[in-house]
C-alpha cells in the first residue's frame, strides 16, 4: 500500500498535466478539471501512502526508475518513505488541490471565453501546476540524490513558468528571469555537493549516506 501510494502521488500529477494540455486545447474549462481532479486523487493517494507508513512502517528501496550501472558504483535511483516525507507528502497535496481550485477563479479571465478558436493560457497553466506537484514529491521521496536533482530542476523551470505566467507584463517577465538565476546558482552548489558525495562514499543512496556519516 505504502510502495502504491509514493508511485502515484508522482504519477497522478504527471499524468493529469499531459491529460490537461491535451484536453485543454478544446477547452480550457477540461483543463481546469483535470487540474482539480488530479490534485484531489494525488491528495488520495499521499494519504494512502500516509495510513500504509503509520500502519506497516517505513518503506526503503521502492524502484522508479531502474537502477544505473556506471561501473565503480551503481546509482539506483530508488524513493522511499517514512512517517516525515508521508506527512509532507499530504501538506504539498493539500496544497496542491488549494491551488487548483483557488485558481479557476482567480484566473478566471485566462478561460472565460471558452471558445476552441480563442487563444487560452490557462490549460498551460493548470499543467505546470500538476507537474511542479509531481516534481516535488519526487523530491519529498527521493532516496537517491539524482533523483532529487532531478525534482529540483523541474520543480524550477515549472516555477520559472509559473511566476512568468502574465508574460504580457514586464514586472512578470523580470520576477520569472529572477527565480530562474536564482534557482540556477543555487543548482550548482547542489551539483557540486551531488559529485563531492559520490567521488568520498561511492554512492547517491540518501539512506547509505546517512548510514555512513553515522558510522
Amino acid at each position: 500500500m505504502t510502495t502504491v501510494g509514493v508511485l502515484l502521488t508522482i504519477f497522478i500529477p504527471v499524468t493529469f498535466a499531459v491529460v490537461g494540455i491535451a484536453f485543454g486545447r478544446r477547452s480550457s474549462l477540461w483543463a481546469a478539471e483535470a487540474g482539480r481532479m488530479g490534485a484531489l486523487a494525488g491528495l488520495v493517494a499521499a494519504g494512502l501512502e500516509a495510513y500504509g507508513v503509520f500502519t506497516t512502517g517505513d518503506a526503503i528501496g521502492i524502484r522508479l526508475l531502474g537502477a544505473a550501472d556506471l561501473g565503480s558504483t551503481t546509482i539506483a535511483l530508488e524513493l522511499w518513505a517514512d512517517q516525515l516525507s508521508a506527512l509532507v507528502a499530504v501538506a504539498v497535496a493539500l496544497v496542491a488541490f488549494c491551488v487548483q481550485v483557488y485558481s479557476v477563479g482567480y484566473l478566471a479571465p485566462d478561460h472565460a471565453a471558452d471558445d476552441p478558436a480563442a487563444p487560452t493560457r490557462y490549460p498551460a497553466y493548470a499543467a505546470a501546476v500538476s507537474l511542479f506537484t509531481a516534481a516535488m514529491m519526487l523530491v519529498v521521496h527521493a532516496d537517491d540524490l539524482i533523483l532529487l536533482v532531478i525534482g529540483w530542476e523541474v520543480m524550477g523551470a515549472c516555477s520559472y513558468r509559473l511566476v512568468g505566467h502574465h508574460s504580457e507584463r514586464a514586472s512578470a517577465r523580470a520576477a520569472a528571469v529572477k527565480a530562474f538565476l536564482v534557482t540556477r546558482v543555487g543548482d550548482l552548489g547542489v551539483l557540486i555537493a551531488v559529485v563531492v558525495l559520490l567521488a568520498g562514499a561511492g554512492t547517491t543512496s540518501i539512506h547509505r549516506l546517512i548510514e555512513q556519516a553515522d558510522t
